[in-house]
């Protein structure tokens, strides 16, 4: 059977659910949104950090410093080069400190707006993120930091042991203090998400569930729908592509193209309800650590290029439980809860890719968000809803188009729509 629609979404994580939710307050348009719930959704594998410096200038991930070199190593190589990869810290472009900040800066309304209109509470709290300081490594990064954004300088603040110890008095007398980063706050990313999408519901949104896209429909050069192995063919205007980790599949059968997006694996582990500990979130050279508001005490996490695997595996969980204890003694005793794996959508230069492919009308991406979709995800659905309605756009998106990539087509027989 034939569904017919203006916009079809392609993926149910939290970007495709922002968009839904964004394009759901036009009366005009027609808006499904499909989803398989495959294993390693990064919704469901994220912190739920809106780190919008600390994410751009590389502390928002854990396992920040990836010490990989024993000191004898350190001492051979000293002087070399290290090469930068999404293992060690570095600071994003500025197009995407931009992208970051305006997407940040929606949330107080975005949550106001979803527990008044729809019921739908994400858990907005204003934490603040620490990134706490052992050594004289963390120190010289934190400065490098602090150099490289002047303009933002209202939104850092450093705090010595002592104002630390006051901050958090929980955090190990190890610590030396900390570089905070003020407006970077936190919600629920389990919560979020699943507003986005009763939100687009309640706003008239059609909902897919454990429906897999299997093919892309065309006439000429314009994406014309979709076909899914349940529930028939989905006709469109426009075809989303909010995909995650498996966003290039989508890519190649609708333009041709495969997009380089590739799932990037993060270990996380969350823990029983406990205390408050924490007054706000905290990065380190080992973890990042974020207590819940009912208590659970969340620890992450890897970044491993690992395929679609998201087994847990104990190495990693075992190095993330020793940053966190390193950090905050207290937990040596506490019980972990639950640890899983999920597949962030992974991107060469870590931007997402946004918006139309040349050659290709009827198509937009909205993927390759890395371990930023949580947070991005509130500017993405307006990009997204903006662009499909041709209107102005609230920041310049050329950095984030594919055609940054030289990529080559991909010979595929392409379907045709019938008449």
């Amino acid at each position: 059977m034939s569904k017919f629609y203006d916009v079809v979404i392609a993926g149910g994580g939290v970007i495709g659910a922002s968009c839904a939710y964004q394009l759901s307050k036009r009366e005009n348009l027609k808006v499904a949104l499909i989803d398989a719930k495959r294993p390693g959704n990064a919704t469901r594998a994220s912190a739920g950090g809106l780190w919008a410096i600390g994410e751009s200038v590389g502390l928002g991930c854990g396992v920040i410093f990836f010490r990989m070199m024993s000191a004898n190593r350190k001492r051979e190589t000293q002087g070399a080069a290290v090469a930068v990869d999404a293992s060690t810290p570095h600071i994003l472009p500025e197009s995407f400190f931009d992208f970051a900040l305006q997407s940040n800066a929606l949330y107080p309304q975005l949550h106001r707006e979803l527990i008044d209109k729809h019921g739908m509470d994400f858990k907005f709290e204003k934490t603040g993120l620490k990134f706490v300081i052992y050594d004289d490594e963390d120190r010289l990064y934190a400065e490098h930091i602090v150099s490289c954004i002047p303009h933002l300088a209202d939104q850092v603040r450093w705090l010595d042991q002592a104002a630390l110890r006051e901050a958090e008095p929980s955090v190990s007398h190890e610590a030396r203090g900390a570089l905070e980063f003020l407006c970077d706050h936190q919600v629920s990313p389990f919560r979020l998400a699943d507003a986005y999408m009763e939100g687009a519901r309640q706003n008239g949104v059609d909902i897919y569930v454990n429906t897999n896209v299997t093919g892309v429909l065309h006439h000429g050069n314009r994406v014309t729908g979709v076909q899914t192995a349940e529930e028939g063919v989905f006709h469109c205007k426009t075809l989303i592509n909010a995909a995650g980790a498996w966003a290039a599949d989508l890519s190649e059968w609708a333009t041709g193209v495969r997009i380089p997006v590739k799932p990037v694996k993060g270990q996380i582990l969350l823990t029983e309800r406990m205390p408050k500990i924490l007054n706000g979130c905290l990065t380190t050279s080992d973890c990042y650590v974020a207590q819940k508001d009912n208590g659970e005490i969340l620890i992450g996490s890897t970044t491993e290029d690992k395929g679609f695997d998201v087994t847990t595996t104990y190495p990693e969980i075992a190095g993330l439980v020793q940053g966190a204890v390193r950090c905050l003694p207290g937990l040596k005793d506490v019980n972990l809860k639950r640890t899983w794996a999920g597949l962030r959508p992974g991107s060469p230069d870590e931007l997402p890719i946004l918006g139309p492919m040349r050659g290709v009308e009827g198509y937009l991406n909205a993927c390759g968000h890395f371990r930023t979709g949580i947070l991005t995800s509130a500017i993405t659905g307006v990009l997204l809803d903006k662009l499909v309605n041709q209107e102005a756009l609230p920041l310049d998106i050329t950095p984030f188009l594919a055609d940054r990539f030289a990529v080559a087509p991909v010979k595929q027989e392409r379907e045709l729509e019938l008449a």
